[in-house]
């Protein structure tokens, strides 16, 4: 719970905003100061992303123990190592034990990023479509440094958007991508059409469109 902002000038054209974070950490209410990341849009090092809440970062010799977590003692983590997402950790004695050793982590609390659309209007050749049968089958997602977003018409039924190739190594992150993917899509005939975008992982997604084929029944 965020009780407390302000915003704060920094030298140059980039300002800092701080919060006082109310947070339930082992049994007892705590509270942070916490500040937001700058976001880069351009940003493709995949060891910098920011996208987790209370998070700390690492960076030194080769590792598999992090410590220095006792803001979080009991809680369960998400984790970017060394670029690529890890299976989540709970937090015990202000530290965790990893996988694999890395040499730069992000650790913190994970929040799900959700898009829902408006009821879609299109695919019809006797006026709006609107209120019709419709049924969307695959969507291209128009995307930029994006990594790890998944697509569908409700939260029940989503399909990842695939990003690693054979090109890839398997032990590295994958690299931001920008362009166009083509996504199954899951959906039934309804009159509604909704399509939801969600990220779960601590990647980064910028969508800058969605284009949906579907077939609508003007009967």
């Amino acid at each position: 719970m965020c009780e407390s902002v302000a915003v704060i000038p920094k030298e140059d054209s980039e300002y800092e905003l701080y919060m006082i974070i109310k947070r339930t950490i082992g049994g007892a209410t705590k509270r942070y100061v916490e500040f937001l990341n700058t976001f880069d849009f351009d940003q493709t090092d995949n060891t910098s992303f920011n996208f987790l809440d209370s998070q700390l970062s690492y960076s030194g010799s080769s590792a598999t123990t992090i410590s220095g977590l006792s803001h979080l003692e009991g809680q369960t983590v998400s984790i970017l190592a060394n670029g690529a997402t890890h299976p989540d950790k709970v937090v015990s004695s202000g530290q965790i034990t990893l996988d694999r050793a890395v040499t730069k982590a992000k650790i913190g609390l994970s929040y799900t990023s959700i898009l829902k659309t408006m009821r879609i209007d299109a695919g019809s050749q006797n006026g709006s479509s609107q209120g019709k049968t419709k049924r969307i089958y695959e969507v291209t997602a128009r995307l930029f440094e994006s990594v790890g977003v998944e697509v569908g018409p409700d939260l029940n039924n989503m399909e990842r958007v695939p990003f690693r190739t054979s090109a890839d190594p398997m032990d590295q992150g994958i690299p931001p991508f920008t362009g166009d993917k083509e996504v199954e899509f899951r959906g039934n005939y309804d009159t509604d059409g909704f399509m939801i975008v969600r990220q779960t992982q601590p990647l980064p997604l910028t969508l800058l469109s969605l284009y949906p084929r579907l077939i609508t029944n003007d009967g």
